[in-house]
């Protein structure tokens, strides 16, 4: 039975992208949100040689990964263990969305500590802002991220100053593929409506802004049992895949944040 090493402080991972080898060290551990790594620069054609020079660079961003899964998944690999610098040591100040609009735009953030923009009174203690600063645009954005979410934010080229362009971007294409739709099929067919059930709350959130940056129209609320809840993800059309392929995405994605796909119905 293949047995998963257990990551320590500083492991360095590689992880493929179409263009290349990008890789990321795991800095921090969490109970909460699971490995938070820092994104190091650059994607490189073949494996780099020296390590230690990779690891002093300044890292693109922080993000929390799903890390156990990508081992078990092989989906990345230990390629190296190197100090982490002093100055990412202290667990970094991020930021938190606190709420988006009917349409997906984040209309506000949390900003503090890591692991502590999470509970009720945690979110009342820490920074509220409606619109970041410059350097506050460069904060690291607390969530959690798949490996393969990873490989394809490094790819577009993703960072936490982009994020706002990149999220317009992307719902403007999802209303062009909608209008597109449109043209040529019934209202009632436009969607098809997944179910994913969550115990807790900020797993939920994640897998919902992982939808969101795809075009889905994603519905987070307590589900019927009041314990678990309940991300409504509302497949847009056209239907480019089949529902055997994206059954299988949503239940990797629904494990890896510890929650359960539920199934899927036709939207009427």
């Amino acid at each position: 039975m293949f047995r998963i090493k257990k990551p320590k402080i500083g492991d360095i991972y590689e992880i493929n992208v179409p263009s290349g080898l990008a890789y990321f060290q795991f800095t921090h551990e969490s109970s909460v949100m699971g490995q938070l790594v820092r994104v190091l620069p650059g994607v490189y054609l073949n494996r780099p040689v020296d390590f230690g020079l990779l690891a002093v660079q300044k890292e693109l961003y922080f993000i929390f990964l799903t890390l156990v899964h990508a081992l078990r998944k092989k989906e990345v690999e230990l390629v190296s263990n190197q100090p982490i610098p002093e100055r990412v040591k202290p667990f970094p100040i991020m930021r938190k969305e606190a709420g988006r609009e009917r349409g997906g735009k984040i209309t506000g953030w949390v900003i503090g500590h890591g692991l502590r923009i999470y509970t009720v009174q945690e979110i009342q203690q820490a920074q509220h802002v409606r619109d970041l600063t410059p350097e506050q645009k460069k904060l690291s954005i607390a969530s959690i991220w798949p490996a393969s979410t990873l490989a394809a934010e490094i790819e577009r080229g993703w960072l936490p100053e982009r994020n706002e362009e990149i999220e317009e971007a992307d719902r403007q294409k999802a209303a062009e593929r909608e209008a597109q739709a449109g043209k040529v099929q019934q209202p009632e067919a436009r969607f098809i409506d997944h179910y994913l059930y969550f115990p807790k709350r900020h797993n939920a959130e994640q897998a919902a802004d992982q939808l969101r940056t795809q075009g889905w129209i994603v519905e987070l609320r307590m589900g019927a049992d009041g314990k678990n809840w309940l991300v409504l993800a509302k497949q847009p059309a056209p239907i480019e895949e089949s529902i055997g392929d994206i059954r299988d995405k949503l239940e990797d994605l629904a494990e890896e944040l510890g929650g359960e796909y539920d199934g899927w119905g036709s939207a009427v």
